[in-house]
């Protein structure tokens, strides 16, 4: 057993210890508290996700939240990735639009989401918020990865004077895909979990914080942590799904770093 198999084993154990002492505390927290309108028992949680999973509007509500949930994560990226391309090209716009994004990172998500309830909905202010607090965290990690190629290989790409297609393909995006999609999975589960609460500050009508807010209205507590950790399992979920993409960026880069070895030596 090599040292990566060994560290893998020793993670999923510590994983496996963690959420067992946070069931412990739930229950020994139930057991003190003896109040379920304020803790309540597991077995009712059990219970309440069983009943929200064959229920018709949990599953339009969990659509439609994750719906908005990757429409703004996409709509950050492709944002993002216009905004570092051009801050990449000229040093004076990226010295313009340091102050937006430094903007943008400060902006108190609440007060954001109550400006934007009365300039518009419910069912879009999520979405806003959700696209204003991820595009600044795309942007420099976008910014990072483009700071972070190898110097040498770019005096390889001026030596040979490769053209600008070249290095697109071979280089920058080799070089900087797996690090973005490293980030990627936990992104869009932090979207995930940032639309959820504008969408209960906001009372969205048919979604996942709606529900939470009508569970909250009405002490609904065995209902709320049932939500909660069905999306908590959601959210880690995508955050693994999407992890996986860098065992194939692995792969691409390792392709098209030959590639490119090929490619400068046939400019000699």
């Amino acid at each position: 057993m090599n040292s990566m198999e060994r560290d893998k084993k020793l993670n999923y154990l510590f994983s496996v210890l963690a959420v067992a002492v946070m069931w412990a505390v739930w229950l020994i927290a139930h057991a003190i508290v003896r109040n379920e309108y304020i803790i309540p028992s597991f077995s009712d949680t059990i219970a309440s996700i069983g009943a929200q999973l064959i229920s018709s509007r949990f599953w339009l509500s969990f659509a439609l939240t994750v719906w908005r949930t990757i429409y703004a994560w996409l709509l950050a990226f492709v944002l993002a990735v216009i905004f570092a391309s051009l801050s990449a090209l000229s040093m004076r716009f990226y010295r313009f639009f340091a102050p937006f994004i430094g903007v943008l990172r400060s902006l108190p998500t609440m007060a954001v989401t109550l400006m934007l309830l009365i300039w518009t909905t419910p069912r879009i202010a999520p979405v806003i918020v959700a696209l204003m607090m991820l595009l600044p965290l795309t942007y420099t990690q976008l910014i990072t990865a483009y700071k972070g190629i190898d110097p040498k290989l770019i005096e390889m790409a001026d030596v040979y004077r490769l053209d600008k297609k070249t290095r697109l393909v071979h280089i920058y995006i080799p070089q900087m895909m797996p690090g973005i999609f490293a980030q990627a999975g936990a992104n869009l589960s932090l979207t995930l979990k940032v639309m959820i609460s504008a969408e209960v500050l906001s009372s969205t009508f048919r979604s996942i914080g709606g529900m939470m807010h009508d569970a909250a209205m009405y002490s609904q507590m065995a209902e709320m942590f049932a939500i909660t950790i069905v999306m908590l399992i959601v959210g880690g979920l995508l955050e693994f799904l999407l992890g996986l993409l860098t065992r194939i960026t692995d792969r691409w880069t390792k392709g098209r770093g030959t590639k490119a070895n090929r490619r400068s030596t046939s400019h000699v």
